[in-house]
C-alpha cells in the first residue's frame, strides 16, 4: 500500500517508460516528416482529439473507480479479519475454564490464528508459505497442512476440530461453541471474499478498448499543431499521452490488490499487527516489533 510519503518520480516513470518512448518517437517522426517534406497540410482539426480526449477521460474515470472499489473491498475484508481475529481469541480466553492445560490450549489457538493470517496473505500473493507454517506450528502439523491444496482453509478446519474437542470434553457450552463457530464462519467469509477478488479477472475489454482510444488519441494529436514549434509539439504530445497512460496503468495495478506490489493491500503488515495484538492479549511468546515500512509503501 502506498503511504502518505513522497513517492519517487522513478516509480511512476518505470510504469510508462516504454509507452512514453513509443509516443515520443512517433511524435518525432510526424513532426520531422511535416517539417522536412513540407507536408504542413497534414493537419487535423483540434476538435477531433478534443472529442477523443473527452471520451478517454470518461472511460478512465469509470475504470479507475471500478479498480479502486476492488482494492477497497480487499482492504475491508482484511479489516474484518483483524476484528474477528481479536474477537476469536478474546472469546476463547473468556470461555475456556481454568485448568492445568488452559494456557497451552489458548496458545495453540493464538499460534494457529497468526499462522492463518500470514498464510492467507502468502496464498493470495502466490509466494511460499512454508516458512510461516514452521514458525507458528509444530513441524508435524506444518507438514500436514502443506498437504492441503487450500492451506488457509485447512488451518480453519484445524480451529474447528480443536473447538469440537473442547466441546466434547465439556470445556465449552452449546452457546459458546456456536459463538466460536460463527467467528470461524466470518473468517471463512473474509477469506472467500479475498479469493474471489484474486480469482475474478477484471474484464480485459476495459483495458483493451481504453488503450486503443489512448493510442489513437496519441497518434492523432501530433497532426493537430499548426505553429512552428516542433520541439514543443513533441513534448506536449508525449506529456499529454503519458498522463492518460499513467492513469490507466495505475487503475490496472489497483484492480489486482494481491500481486506483491507497492499498491497491494498491506497484508503482511496487517498480519504482523494481528500477531502483536493476539500475543499481547494472551501473553504468548515474544511479541514482535511492528513491520517497518519501505521508503514509500508497506506490504
Amino acid at each position: 500500500m502506498l503511504l502518505d510519503k513522497p513517492i519517487p518520480f522513478i516509480f511512476f516513470f518505470r510504469k510508462i517508460r516504454r509507452e512514453a518512448l513509443f509516443v515520443f518517437l512517433f511524435a518525432c517522426m510526424v513532426v520531422v516528416t511535416k517539417h522536412f517534406l513540407g507536408l504542413r497540410f497534414l493537419t487535423i482539426p483540434i476538435a477531433v482529439p478534443t472529442l477523443i480526449g473527452t471520451c478517454i477521460s470518461l472511460l478512465l474515470a469509470f475504470r479507475t473507480n471500478q479498480a479502486y472499489e476492488r482494492w477497497w473491498e480487499a482492504r475491508i475484508a482484511w479489516g474484518s479479519i483483524v476484528n474477528d481475529s481479536r474477537s476469536f481469541i478474546r472469546q476463547l480466553m473468556l470461555f475456556i475454564p481454568n485448568g492445568p492445560d488452559r494456557d497451552a490450549i489458548i496458545e495453540s489457538f493464538v499460534r494457529r490464528q497468526c499462522a492463518w493470517c500470514y498464510v492467507l496473505g502468502d496464498s493470495l500473493r502466490g509466494v511460499d508459505m512454508s516458512q510461516h507454517l514452521r514458525e507458528f506450528l509444530p513441524a508435524a502439523n506444518a507438514r500436514y497442512i502443506m498437504t492441503f491444496d487450500n492451506k488457509p482453509n485447512a488451518l480453519l478446519l484445524e480451529h474447528g476440530m480443536a473447538i469440537r474437542q473442547l466441546y466434547d470434553t465439556d470445556q465449552l457450552t452449546d452457546y459458546q461453541m456456536v459463538s466460536l463457530s460463527e467467528l470461524l464462519t466470518k473468517l471463512t467469509d473474509s477469506m472467500g471474499r479475498c479469493e474471489r477478488i484474486k480469482n475474478t479477472v477484471f474484464p480485459r475489454t476495459y483495458t483493451f478498448n481504453l488503450q486503443v482510444f489512448i493510442y489513437l488519441f496519441a497518434a492523432i494529436l501530433p497532426f493537430c499543431f499548426e505553429a512552428d514549434l516542433d520541439v514543443l509539439d513533441v513534448l506536449l504530445v508525449t506529456l499529454i499521452a503519458s498522463a492518460f497512460i499513467l492513469i490507466d496503468k495505475s487503475a490496472t495495478q489497483l484492480q489486482d490488490p494481491f500481486e506483491n506490489k507497492p499498491t497491494d493491500t498491506p497484508m503482511t503488515t496487517i498480519a504482523r499487527t494481528i500477531e502483536i495484538n493476539l500475543k499481547t492479549m494472551a501473553n504468548v511468546g515474544a511479541v514482535p516489533q511492528k513491520m517497518e515500512a519501505e521508503a514509500y509503501y508497506a506490504l
